[in-house]
């Protein structure tokens, strides 16, 4: 465990050294306030020697002076420990998590497809917030506290040397039971961040799906399904508190053993003549004064075993590698003439192929359909286009250059996407037409708005174009949310298109308005139209077949229906669907 800790606080470190000065000062700190706890234990032999044995004035006069000194020096410094410690801890928790976040952007979206948003949400949130406690507060306070120690000791021993003997011979068993209750704690703390990210998963489900525990009555099931993983969480939260609470009454027992001991020698001592009344009572404070130092240690190496089983949560996330790569020697693609060419592509999400070598060129500027039943790769096919995911072999060229040739920014920065479900932010409309590129004027991004016949209901909003939409676009309905979706495809002006079921949402009369919009888009553009609405598959140049991850059939819309194949199948089928909808 100790090499395990040393390797995870050497990882930490790069994150702690911007701030080691304040940290030092922090320490610097400590030592007035070590003094003063020895000092004050220093007192008790001149308050009860000279005060009230031998009845001296001037100690009397000057002790409560030293007293007032002592309890204002130790605010100031109290003061300035509190504060390097706290805005420092929370100067880290601010690197870590923008550290984490920037990791994040750069992950492929098979990371985010495998790993809950609750768990995540919980890494970067919660787990940061216990490195803070073990990198900053907890080790800082055992250097506090052991400098407390250290000063205390110092008094125990010029008091009384053998006292002190006697008390060094109990102590250090204490050690032990520090050990073992932090090994228990890092077990116990690992399962309890465990179980807190998947209550943290199950709410970000429940509460994003609501909409659909409604409608499918589900209310009751979710209640007792979070009660039960809740109950789980309070079960291990147990465990760790009696694991932390039995660690007190050990350690208290320790200090009265060693305190029945220096009472009966030292109460000897003075009673013999060997001592005094005031070096006995100095020392028996020191002594008392060692447990709230020696109790914080304790807590403290607990919360380090906290923290080091969440800083091991965290850097999970920093040792994964995003996927998708671009090389050392990417170049930015010009995209000059925008033609696609798939050269034998085969691609897998994990064992089987999805896609089998695909061998299809897209001329510049030509639209193509691609369609296909359920399940046949279309939405994958076009997904590999911006590098979402890489191939398994054989190659995808834009004007004849290898797309893993180019930097990721600007590929994408050459292609629009308008999805069957677009997402948009809890923001603006304004914001979430220009996604992208804010730098946009309100009339050009009102311009886009007309084209996607959007600009009219927005007029209707309480704020018109400055409208918040809520999470995920909530407060807009289905239609509305694809038409802001296609304004922010033709806001960016990309050569490259890509409309996955980019009108399902829209009704017949609407998606036949904005048909002039989009041809207009299209135009000088190299489209790629994953549909299954009629009049888009017979406006394109070129209509692609899938069938299980292979091209099957490809040209005209006349042409494949006269074949009488697997196009003229997936036709008569959509034709009954719309005039199931009409």
């Amino acid at each position: 465990m100790l090499k395990e800790s040393l390797i995870l606080y050497k990882r930490l470190y790069p994150f702690i050294k911007p701030y080691l000065l304040k940290i030092f000062l922090a320490c610097a700190c400590a030592i007035p306030l070590s003094l003063c706890a020895a000092i004050t234990a220093s007192l008790v032999k001149p308050t009860l020697d000279d005060v009230f044995l031998n009845k001296d004035l001037r100690m009397l006069n000057l002790i409560p002076i030293v007293i007032i000194s002592i309890y204002i020096t130790k605010g100031i410094f109290e003061y300035a420990y509190s504060y390097l410690i706290s805005s420092t801890g929370q100067r880290i928790v601010t690197a870590i998590r923008n550290r984490i976040y920037e990791h994040l952007q750069t992950l492929s979206l098979s990371y985010f497809q495998t790993n809950p948003t609750g768990k995540l949400i919980s890494k970067v949130t919660l787990d940061v917030q216990l490195v803070e406690a073990a990198i900053n507060k907890s080790i800082i306070a055992i250097i506090r506290e052991s400098m407390t120690i250290t000063s205390l000791v110092f008094v125990m021993v010029t008091k009384d040397y053998k006292l002190s003997f006697i008390t060094f011979l109990i102590l250090p068993w204490a050690i032990i039971p520090i050990l073992l209750f932090g090994k228990k704690s890092r077990k116990f703390s690992t399962r309890h961040q465990e179980k807190r990210s998947y209550i943290s998963t199950l709410l970000h489900e429940t509460i994003s799906g609501n909409r659909i525990v409604k409608a499918f009555g589900m209310e009751e099931y979710e209640k007792k399904r979070f009660s039960e993983e809740n109950l789980k969480l309070f079960k291990i939260i147990l465990k760790k508190l009696k694991n932390k609470a039995i660690s007190s009454p050990v350690m208290e027992l320790i200090g009265g053993l060693t305190a029945s001991a220096v009472i009966f020698y030292g109460g000897w001592n003075v009673l013999s003549g060997n001592s005094t009344p005031g070096t006995f009572f100095s020392f028996v404070s020191a002594m008392l004064l060692l447990y709230g130092p020696s109790k914080n240690i304790n807590n403290s190496y607990q919360d380090i075993q906290d923290g080091l089983a969440a800083a091991k949560r965290v850097f999970e996330i920093f040792d994964t590698e995003p996927e998708i790569k671009e090389k050392a020697d990417a170049v930015s693609i010009q995209c000059k003439n925008s033609s696609v060419r798939f050269k034998n592509v085969t691609f897998s999400y994990d064992k089987d192929p999805v896609l089998h070598n695909i061998e299809l060129y897209v001329k510049p500027h030509e639209t193509i359909a691609i369609v296909g039943m359920t399940g046949s790769s279309k939405t994958t096919l076009v997904n590999l286009i911006p590098r979402f995911y890489d191939v398994d072999s054989g190659s995808i060229q834009i004007d004849g250059i290898d797309i893993r040739d180019v930097t990721l920014k600007s590929l994408r920065s050459k292609i629009s996407i308008v999805n069957q479900h677009p997402f948009l932010f809890n923001d603006s409309l304004k914001n979430n037409i220009a996604y992208g590129d804010n730098t946009q004027s309100l009339d050009k991004i009102i311009e886009a708005a007309h084209d996607a016949c959007a600009h009219q209901f927005i007029n209707e909003m309480p704020d018109k174009y400055g409208t918040v939409i809520g999470e995920h676009g909530v407060k807009l309905s289905g239609g509305q949310r694809q038409r802001i979706a296609i304004a922010r495809a033709i806001l960016k002006n990309a050569p490259i298109l890509i409309f996955d079921e980019a009108t399902s949402s829209l009704d017949t009369n609407l998606e036949k308005a904005i048909q002039s919009s989009l041809e207009k888009l299209i135009k000088n553009k190299t489209t790629f139209i994953v549909a299954h609405r009629l009049s888009t598959i017979r406006n394109a140049d070129r209509i692609i077949v899938l069938s299980n991850g292979r091209i099957v059939e490809q040209g005209s819309h006349d042409k494949l229906f006269q074949q009488k194949g697997e196009y003229s199948k997936l036709y008569e089928i959509y034709a009954h669907k719309e005039q199931k909808q009409s």
